[in-house]
């Protein structure tokens, strides 16, 4: 039913004063304003117009659409959250991540961060949140490095991963707010990502087969399993911590790891492979330990980490201030998937990612590539000067070269790296034969010339193909 416009009509006696019908001198008065009624969940409603027809018809109009979306007065869907704490939507948003499984971590990081932002920024509301004021923070965003037990705090502005992990953290809160009616638009949804390339605080390296080797060497027997098993299954610490020896599965036909989806870090139930000398390893140190007993119950510290590093030689920074943490040894397993010329895609099962470049850009370290090896490995495509291919030829003095300084002769094939041809020869007209040649001239059928002494081109191949003569 659409809203409708009318005057009120009221009893008044001779004196003006409102009475009931049957009054004596009682008699009927206009209202001086229009009303206006429309009908919500079919009760009516009425609000007060204007004195002009025009005026209240049009915002009888406007109530009518703000009705369909929800967005004035008794009618907007919004209101009842509109005048609630920001706080208290904040908690309920952390109650329905809790209920979902989300681990106390990452619960921890979201509502930390909200209540930061919401403090800093002055947001006592939902409809006080704004991009400008969350770009106004982020600029002046500080950040607290060390502890004072032992290298001191130190208060520097807050890197851009870290500015970027808040901006995520308020558009997860925001599209929640959205999603459960509490507000109608994201309003950070345009504001950008700061740039990460090359301000990272925390940037890791990979570390070389020479070094890994010479660390492995210096290790105490308590942590050599740890690194070990790392450095061949790329687990995070973490994961490393909680792994049980129920979850190694060391007499299966092809041995693995069955990881639990409660101690990953995407809470995803995972299997990794495990190598052989790494099986073996893994049973001569299990022995009869029982299956809910820690694989590794000693993992040494960042210190014991950083002692091992210097015993080894190893610099914990390197000349691009990248360091060489604990955390290093998935980005030197990453590196070794990719320099053993494992696939892109398998590497990122591995590693268990969810995006591949992730696997490229950051767990691999080019720096340790053998790029001069990968590019003498690619095919020839460099014209070789007539000279060189005239010294070295065989049979072939006088023959002609092309425009990129290709013999024409069949016997030279051999200088032509990475190039297919498909050769039709000129024959006699006694000779109503030819050979189709491919590749490395390999003979492989004989095909009738169809004309005499006129090349043709084999079928399946680009008109720029060359031919030999005869």
């Amino acid at each position: 039913m659409m809203a409708s416009v009318f005057k009120r009509i009221r009893w008044a006696d001779a004196k003006g004063r409102k009475c009931s019908k049957g009054s004596p001198g009682a008699h009927q008065i206009e209202s001086r304003f229009w009303t206006i009624q429309i009908v919500e969940n079919g009760r009516p409603k009425t609000f007060k117009g204007f004195m002009d027809k025009a005026a209240s018809e049009q915002l009888a109009s406007r109530l009518e659409r703000d009705k369909a979306r929800g967005e004035m007065g008794m009618l907007d869907v919004y209101k009842a959250h509109r005048q609630r704490p920001l706080a208290e939507h904040i908690a309920d948003w952390i109650t329905e991540l809790r209920q979902l499984g989300r681990d106390d971590v990452y619960l921890g990081q979201c509502e930390s961060r909200l209540v930061r932002m919401q403090k800093e920024c002055g947001w006592a509301l939902l409809g006080e949140i704004s991009s400008s004021a969350f770009i106004r923070w982020r600029e002046k965003a500080t950040a607290t490095v060390g502890t004072a037990a032992k290298v001191g705090t130190n208060v520097v502005p807050m890197g851009a991963r870290t500015q970027n992990h808040y901006l995520e953290a308020l558009g997860c809160f925001c599209r929640w707010a959205i999603k459960r009616k509490r507000m109608p638009s994201n309003p950070v949804a345009d504001v950008t990502p700061v740039e990460t390339v090359g301000k990272l605080r925390r940037e890791r390296r990979a570390l070389t087969p020479e070094e890994l080797t010479e660390l492995l060497s210096i290790l105490k027997p308590r942590h050599l399993l740890v690194y070990s098993i790392i450095l061949a299954t790329g687990l995070r610490r973490d994961e490393l911590r909680l792994l049980r020896w129920g979850d190694v599965k060391l007499n299966a036909p092809k041995p693995f790891i069955e990881l639990r989806a409660e101690t990953t870090k995407a809470k995803r139930a995972d299997t990794l492979p495990l190598r052989s000398d790494l099986v073996s390893l893994l049973k001569a140190e299990r022995g009869d330990a029982a299956d809910d007993e820690r694989v590794c119950p000693s993992s040494p510290s960042m210190e014991t980490h950083r002692r091992y590093l210097a015993k080894a030689g190893i610099a914990y920074l390197d000349d691009r201030g990248r360091r060489a943490d604990f955390h290093s040894l998935r980005h030197s397993y990453g590196t070794m998937l990719a320099t053993s010329g494992v696939a892109p895609r398998i590497a990122m099962a591995l590693m268990r990612h969810t995006d591949m470049r992730l696997t490229m850009n950051r767990y691999t370290d080019p720096r340790i590539f053998d790029m001069a090896g990968a590019v003498e490995k690619m095919p020839s495509l460099i014209a070789v000067p007539s000279t060189a291919i005239s010294g070295h030829a065989t049979g072939t003095d006088g023959a002609a070269m092309d425009s990129v300084g290709r013999s024409k002769s069949g016997s030279s094939q051999s200088a032509l790296m990475g190039y297919s041809a498909a050769v039709m020869g000129k024959h006699s007209s006694t000779d109503k034969s030819s050979l189709t040649l491919v590749g490395d001239m390999e003979r492989q059928q004989k095909t009738p010339s169809g004309t005499d002494g006129e090349t043709e081109r084999a079928k399946g191949f680009e008109p720029s193909t060359f031919s030999l003569e005869g």
